[in-house]
């Protein structure tokens, strides 16, 4: 045999062989994937290993890159290419590594997404859904392996071999049964929200992650958010976590402080003399641009009507009992906040132009958005129904 139909190794660690791989993959339009990585002590998780499957469902072939040792972009690439379809179990993580290298999914189909939609429950994990759907017990031996110590050993490489190994199966269970009640729309949509949910952070919107930064005036939100973008760009400069170049705690006493020289620095508790002598120049000139380029104020948010209130509990219970009938987990019906705003849409009387929330687009409103709006509208009347899977019974308003 030559050229891509000679047999792979199990462990790639040369260039000619991850492009091999990656023809394969794409000629075979749809590959099993996941991945390896250590986040601790990083500002960005660190790849240690990428397992991919293809082929057959029930005899897939499997291979291991080792990042380590060579790119595994051509690999990776794939995964933000239209037309190729990507099989993922709980992806998220997986997404936020690829998307760290400027790649974003476009066929991806998640087998947990898929489960939950199927009654398997919110968040099965991949082990329990291969023993309930394929009755194959995986083994957790390795499963707190030091992925980026080298050499791995025999059974290491076969325990992440496992994770894609009976994902292509996976999928073909689990597609057949959304197939068979209506359902394959449903999750390719959430698959693609999952995908398009995950972006790079953006150093300008790191302050809203700090918190106690709300209630500042409009000076010291400045000057936090001013920080907290130079510290995420020194954070991935040094590959480190932001906490670890300056503690949150420190980033808010700075922004309030007003400090204008180093020994306002040193005035403000947590600030070390090592910390000013480190980053000093920065953090002042962080300081100084602040002030000058406060952030717009946010538009106040008036209190939660207590009707609005009231009316958005009752389309939670209207949401978990179709949710549970349908044996789709609630949170990816819809969530509170979600709920809230469409209430106090209704409450403020244009009903012409209704929100923008997933609930009313879609298989959501199929499922439930449209039943709320009847709801609100008082054509319909919700009682209970101790005999139906819900426990909810939607009905028409009673004649008079």
């Amino acid at each position: 045999m030559s050229g891509d139909a000679a047999p792979l190794p199990a462990l790639l660690t040369a260039p000619a062989q991850v492009a091999a791989l990656a023809r394969r993959l794409r000629d075979a339009g749809r590959f099993a994937i996941d991945l390896e990585f250590v986040p601790e002590d990083r500002y960005a998780p660190e790849l240690a290993l990428v397992q991919v499957g293809w082929g057959d469902a029930r005899s897939p072939e499997v291979a291991a890159i080792d990042p380590l040792a060579v790119d595994p972009r051509p690999v990776l690439e794939l995964i933000g290419v239209d037309g190729v379809v990507t099989i993922a179990h709980s992806a998220q993580g997986d997404l936020a590594v690829v998307s760290a290298l400027g790649i974003s999914a476009q066929g991806l189909r998640d087998t947990q997404i898929a489960a939950a939609f199927l009654g398997f429950g919110d968040q099965i994990g991949y082990g329990p859904l291969v023993q309930q759907l394929l009755g194959v017990h995986l083994s957790k031996q390795q499963q707190f392996t030091e992925w980026l110590r080298r050499p791995l050993s025999d059974a290491q490489l076969a325990y992440a071999l496992d994770d894609v190994r009976y994902l292509p199966a996976l999928w073909a269970r689990l597609s057949e049964q959304l197939e068979h009640r209506g359902r394959l729309r449903w999750v390719d949509e959430e698959c693609a929200r999952l995908a398009g949910s995950v972006r790079p952070a953006v150093p300008e919107e790191a302050y809203r992650r700090i918190k106690g930064g709300t209630g500042l005036g409009r000076s010291a939100l400045g000057a936090l958010r001013a920080l907290a973008a130079w510290r995420q760009g020194e954070a991935q400069r040094a590959n480190l976590p932001p906490s670890r170049v300056v503690p949150d705690h420190s980033l808010l006493a700075l922004a309030r402080s007003g400090a204008h020289d180093r020994e306002g620095l040193l005035d403000v508790r947590g600030v070390t003399e090592g910390l000013v002598r480190r980053y000093g120049a920065p953090m002042l000139a962080a300081l100084r641009e602040g002030v000058e380029h406060q952030p717009p104020p946010e538009p106040r948010r008036q209190p939660p009507d207590a009707r609005a209130e009231a009316w958005a509990a009752v389309l939670q219970g209207l949401v978990r009992s179709r949710a549970t009938a349908a044996e789709v987990a609630a949170r990816f019906v819809a969530t509170r906040d979600e709920l809230d705003a469409l209430a106090e849409w209704w409450l403020q009387g244009d009903h012409a132009s209704p929100p923008p929330i997933p609930l009313l687009e879609g298989w959501r409103r199929e499922l439930v958005g449209a039943a709320a709006l009847e709801w609100l509208a008082g054509t319909a009347t919700l009682s209970a129904d101790p005999d139906s899977a819900s426990g909810l019974r939607l009905g028409p308003l009673p004649r008079a």
